[in-house]
C-alpha cells in the first residue's frame, strides 16, 4: 500500500507541475486538466461529485475560478500552490482519508480528519511532543493541522516541524501583530503551509492587517483571512465590497467564525453567503463557513453517519490538545478522551 500511495503520489505530481506550468499561458485549459485528473484518481462517489461539480462551475465562461488560480499562480510560491494542492486533497481528503476509514472500522473510535493546537505555553519540549503527535497522526492517517500560535517565536517553531513532515498541510491561523518581516519570511519558506490573518468584523483598514498581508504577499505566501461574525456584524463581513477589499489585498480564501450564541438563522445566512461567493457567479476569492463546511466535509469522506460526523468536526474544531496535559498519552489515546463540545 505504501509503496502504491508514493507512485500515485508522483504521478499526481508530475501532472499537476504539467498543469501548472501550461496555466501561465492557458488558464481554462489547465483548470479543466486538473480537474479531469481529479477525477481520474477519485476513489469515491463523493469525490467524484466534487470534481464533476467543478467541471459544470468552470464551463460557465463567468466564473471566477479562472481569474483565481490566475492570481494564485502569479502571486503565490508555485512550489507551495503544488504541495498545498496535494497535500490537502490527495494526502488527506484522499490517501489519509481511506486509512482513518479503515482505522475507525477496525478500533470503534472515530478520529478526525483534521487537529487543531492551541500553542499556549510553548517550550522545547512543547514542539518536541507536537513533533511525535504529527508522527502518529500521519499513521492513523491525520495530513492536516492547525497551529494557532501565540508568540512570534512559535511560528518559527512550527515551520520547523513543518519541513519535517512534507506529505502534511499545516494551517497556520495567526492574530496580524504576529506577522513580522521575520515570520513572514520563515513561512515563505516552507511550502506545505497556508496562512489565516486574523481580521476584525469592521473593515481591512487596521494598519497591522494591511501590513501583514503586505509581507505574506512580499513572501509569496499562500494566506486569507478569517473573522468572527455574529448579527451585528454579519451585513458588513459578506458585503461585495468586503470581498473586494479582501482580494486586493491579496487574499486567496476567506473564513467565517460564528461567535458563540450566533442563531441558527445568522449561519444559515452566512453558510449560504459562502456557497454563493464560490458558485459559479461568485468573486474569485474561497468563503467558507467554519464549522458547517467542515461538518459537511467530514461526512462526506469519513462515513454515511451524519452524527458521528458532528460529533468529530466539534472535536476537531472546538476542543484543543493541551498537550502539558497528556504528556504520557498517544496521540490515540487524546483522542479517546477528547469531549465533543458546541459551535453554539
Amino acid at each position: 500500500m505504501e509503496l502504491h500511495h508514493r507512485l500515485v503520489r508522483q504521478t499526481i505530481n508530475i501532472a499537476v507541475s504539467k498543469a501548472m506550468e501550461d496555466m501561465k499561458s492557458n488558464t481554462k485549459r489547465s483548470l479543466r486538466n486538473l480537474i479531469d485528473l481529479g477525477l481520474l484518481f477519485s476513489q469515491s462517489e463523493n469525490q467524484k461529485w466534487f470534481f464533476n461539480a467543478a467541471k459544470k462551475i468552470i464551463s460557465n465562461p463567468r466564473n471566477p475560478y479562472n481569474i483565481l488560480a490566475s492570481r494564485i499562480i502569479a502571486e503565490v510560491d508555485n512550489d507551495t500552490v503544488k504541495k498545498v494542492g496535494l497535500n490537502l486533497g490527495y494526502s488527506s481528503l484522499t490517501y489519509g482519508a481511506n486509512k482513518l476509514r479503515n482505522r475507525q472500522e477496525s478500533m470503534h473510535c472515530p478520529i478526525p480528519w483534521l487537529l487543531l493546537f492551541d500553542i499556549s505555553e510553548a517550550s522545547p519540549e512543547f514542539f518536541h511532543l507536537i513533533g511525535n503527535l504529527i508522527h502518529e497522526g500521519q499513521e492513523l492517517g491525520i495530513y492536516s493541522y492547525v497551529f494557532c500560535p501565540h508568540e512570534a517565536n512559535d511560528i518559527r517553531a512550527i515551520c520547523e516541524i513543518a519541513k519535517q513532515f512534507e506529505e502534511c498541510l499545516f494551517i497556520f491561523k495567526v492574530p496580524s501583530d504576529l506577522i513580522s518581516e521575520q515570520t513572514a519570511e520563515s513561512l515563505g519558506k516552507i511550502h506545505n503551509a497556508m496562512i489565516s490573518v486574523q481580521v476584525d468584523g469592521a473593515d481591512f483598514g487596521r494598519e497591522s492587517d494591511r501590513n501583514a498581508f503586505r509581507l505574506l504577499k512580499q513572501n509569496r505566501c499562500l494566506y486569507g483571512f478569517h473573522v468572527s461574525y455574529n448579527e451585528d456584524n454579519m451585513g458588513n463581513v459578506t458585503a461585495p465590497e468586503y470581498i473586494r477589499s479582501a482580494i486586493s489585498l491579496g487574499n486567496m480564501f476567506g473564513v467565517y467564525i460564528a461567535e458563540n450564541g450566533v442563531s441558527d438563522a445568522c449561519r444559515d445566512t452566512v453558510y449560504a453567503f459562502a456557497c454563493r461567493e464560490r458558485g459559479e457567479n461568485g468573486q474569485p476569492l474561497i468563503a467558507m463557513e467554519w464549522f458547517r463546511d467542515m461538518q459537511y466535509i467530514s461526512e462526506k469522506i469519513l462515513s454515511g453517519d451524519g452524527y458521528m460526523a458532528v460529533n468529530l468536526v466539534k472535536k476537531v474544531y472546538c476542543e484543543c490538545i493541551k498537550v502539558k496535559d497528556v504528556l504520557a498519552n498517544s496521540l490515540l489515546e487524546i483522542l479517546k478522551n477528547m469531549q465533543p463540545c458546541t459551535s453554539s
